[in-house]
């Protein structure tokens, strides 16, 4: 009875499955297809036993049974979908740069340098320096005077400090008694010179020494004391001046101003000025006090040595 009852059952159970409908095919495949798909896979599974099929993707369309040129177009398994990682980016590496130094350069310091005279040129100075305080002095001076004329002419030396001046003039004057005659006399005067001031603007001297006048009846010597005064305009122009004065035992007194131009380094001296010359015999002669004052512009031109 087991068996007829397992047999009943084995018989139904396989009628079902022949009478059963065929299975709707998946979304987007063909029924047909898939049964034959279906039966093919079951003889290949049986035949191969260990061959392995993929299932194709749900919507990938089949190919026509028409045109099947044995591709193997069973289903495949849908691709498994892995997101996309993103992978950071690596910071952004921070290199550190040092700075380049800066440097500082001071300027050089200008200071202002005379340029060098030529040799020519100096030697040409300390030349004019050295006559302009080192002189050998040689003049002529000539006196234009109311009564008449002079002529004179000097001779020195003068250095840093010391100086020699020797001056001998001669006078022609109209006689006084109205006869016409000219009255002549001889000036003379020795002076020594020490420059109490002195410098690139001149000079100051005091000078000492003796002078002599002789008349046509007397001679007369005596001490003499004065002053003399150079002042540089320029390299060019001075002014000079001076005074001597003698007491006793006549009266005399000798006076000029001026101005002078060097030319010539200092080779040659042009003088010209005014010039005041007093002579008193102090009644020495025959007790009565004869005076002459004569003043007049003097002219003078000079060699320094």
């Amino acid at each position: 009875m087991t068996r007829r009852f397992s047999f009943l059952s084995a018989a139904v159970l396989t009628g079902m499955l022949l009478a059963a409908p065929q299975a709707e095919a998946r979304f987007g495949k063909r029924s047909s297809t898939e049964s034959q798909d279906d039966s093919r896979d079951t003889r290949d599974t049986r035949d191969s036993g260990s061959r392995t099929h993929d299932a194709s993707p749900v919507n990938a369309p089949s190919p026509s049974p028409s045109h099947d040129s044995g591709r193997d177009d069973r289903p495949r398994g849908r691709p498994r979908y892995e997101p996309r990682r993103h992978r950071a980016a690596p910071p952004p590496s921070v290199v550190y740069v040092e700075p380049a130094p800066t440097y500082y350069v001071e300027p050089p310091a200008y200071h202002y340098v005379e340029p060098a005279l030529p040799p020519s040129v100096t030697s040409a100075m300390d030349e004019y320096l050295s006559r302009r305080y080192k002189n050998f002095l040689f003049g002529l001076d000539t006196l234009i005077l109311r009564e008449g004329a002079g002529v004179a002419l000097h001779l020195g030396f003068e250095g840093e400090r010391l100086g020699l001046m020797l001056r001998a003039g001669a006078l022609s004057l109209r006689a006084d008694d109205g006869s016409g005659d000219t009255d002549s006399l001889a000036l003379l005067s020795g002076h020594l010179s020490w420059a109490v001031l002195k410098g690139d603007s001149g000079r100051l001297r005091l000078e000492g020494g003796v002078s002599m006048a002789r008349a046509p009846d007397i001679t007369f010597v005596g001490p003499s004391l004065g002053v003399s005064a150079e002042y540089y305009l320029s390299d060019t122009f001075a002014l000079e001046g001076r005074v001597h004065v003698t007491p006793v035992p006549y009266r005399q007194l000798d006076a000029a101003g001026g101005v002078v131009i060097y030319f010539g380094y200092k080779l040659f001296a042009f003088r010209a000025g005014m010039r005041m010359l007093v002579l008193n015999d102090a009644g020495l002669v025959d007790g009565v006090v004869h005076q002459d004052v004569l003043p007049g512009p003097y002219l003078s031109i000079g060699l320094t040595i």
